[in-house]
């Protein structure tokens, strides 16, 4: 053992530890010099990312077959509605019953305005008929204007009450203002110049009314609180268009006054009493009251040319002279023809014709 571990077996172990060191060392060098020249020969990676290619969609085809597409019936239509008379429709929102019965009228008005409902006018319009005139503008109307002659424009008295409450002088004073009135031009300005106007204005297309209390003039005007109802007027003006040609003539009657003018004639004065109200001449006479309405007979007219769709100018003149009551009827008459029909600017709605008929039972036949 002594000589196992003495001097020569120190230095084998030196030597052999010196051997291992050296090789550490050139290894080391070896692999770093391996390292080094790699890392300087190697390019450097660039990861890039790959292309997205979109996937291409294919168009939907749509084929047609044209032949077949022409050839095709198309799907039923709802079976048309079919009415003999267009008119014949109702508009409840409007308290117009406009269904026509075209057999028993002659003629369209213009009314003095143009387009008819409006704006159907248009409108959500609450329209009522009363006995002197709707109360809004309806087609074939025409525009009524309502007088008191015994005030001025202004409201100033133009009578003393002595005056008013005296009917004989009311009757003779408005027997001249009509006969001034109706041998001029019947210009609506004369009679706003002179006389309060209510502002309120109806449109009519037939003048029946039945004889009652003279005060539902002012009171359908608008101007019941104001007006006392004698000595008063309503002026109505528009024109009025046949649908047939041919001779015809009015037939009327009036407590107190209905006067009407076509173009620029007078061609009837029905008016209660003969020439008091104007200076046209009754040359034929009724055999029979109108409706209940006395005094004299009714007048026939003066035989007039109608040509179907030509516009004439109309203006019918209607008041009350000493108060108390009113009422009138218009008619007219065919040449040829024994029958007596109601004149109206515009077809008679069923309304109307219920109305018309509550009035008396001659009118029936009238319709």
């Amino acid at each position: 053992m002594k000589n196992f571990f003495g001097k020569k077996s120190h230095s084998a172990l030196t030597l052999v530890f010196i051997v291992s060191l050296v090789l550490h060392v050139v290894a080391v060098l070896i692999f770093g010099t391996i390292k080094f020249v790699e890392s300087v020969l190697r390019e450097e990676t660039v990861f890039e990312a790959a292309p997205v290619e979109t996937p291409q969609q294919k168009e939907p085809e749509y084929q047609v077959n044209i032949q077949q597409r022409n050839q095709s019936t198309p799907p039923p239509r709802p079976p048309a509605i079919v009415v003999n008379n267009p008119s014949e429709l109702n508009i409840p929102a409007l308290d117009i019953d406009v269904n026509v019965d075209s057999s028993s009228v002659y003629g369209r008005g213009g009314g003095g305005f143009g387009g008819g409902l409006s704006g159907v006018r248009e409108m959500a319009l609450d329209i009522k008929l009363t006995d002197f005139g709707y109360t809004g503008q309806v087609e074939g109307t025409l525009k009524g204007s309502f007088f008191d002659t015994k005030v001025d424009p202004r409201g100033k008295a133009l009578l003393t009450p002595e005056e008013i409450s005296n009917g004989g002088f009311l009757m003779n004073r408005m027997g001249q203002i009509s006969k001034e009135f109706t041998g001029g031009n019947w210009r609506l300005r004369d009679l706003e110049r002179d006389y309060f106007k209510a502002d309120k204005e109806l449109y009519a297309s037939y003048w029946m009314i039945q004889k009652g209390p003279a005060e539902k003039a002012p009171r359908d005007f608008g101007v019941a609180d104001q007006v006392e109802p004698k000595s008063i007027l309503a002026l109505y003006e528009g024109t009025f268009t046949p649908e047939e040609s041919g001779e015809f003539r009015f037939y009327a009657k009036a407590d107190d006054i209905l006067i009407v003018r076509v173009n620029s004639d007078i061609v009837v004065d029905g008016s209660y009493y003969f020439n008091r109200f104007s200076n046209w001449k009754v040359e034929e006479k009724g055999t029979k009251n109108l409706i209940g309405i006395g005094g004299m007979p009714p007048a026939y007219g003066d035989w007039m040319r109608w040509e179907a769709g030509k516009p004439m100018e109309l203006k019918v003149l209607v008041g009350e002279a000493p108060g108390g009551v009113f009422g009138c009827c218009l008619l007219y008459q065919k040449k040829g023809e024994d029958r007596l029909r109601v004149f109206s600017t515009k077809p008679l709605t069923s309304k109307e014709k219920r109305i018309l008929k509550g009035i008396h039972p001659d009118v029936e036949e009238w319709l």
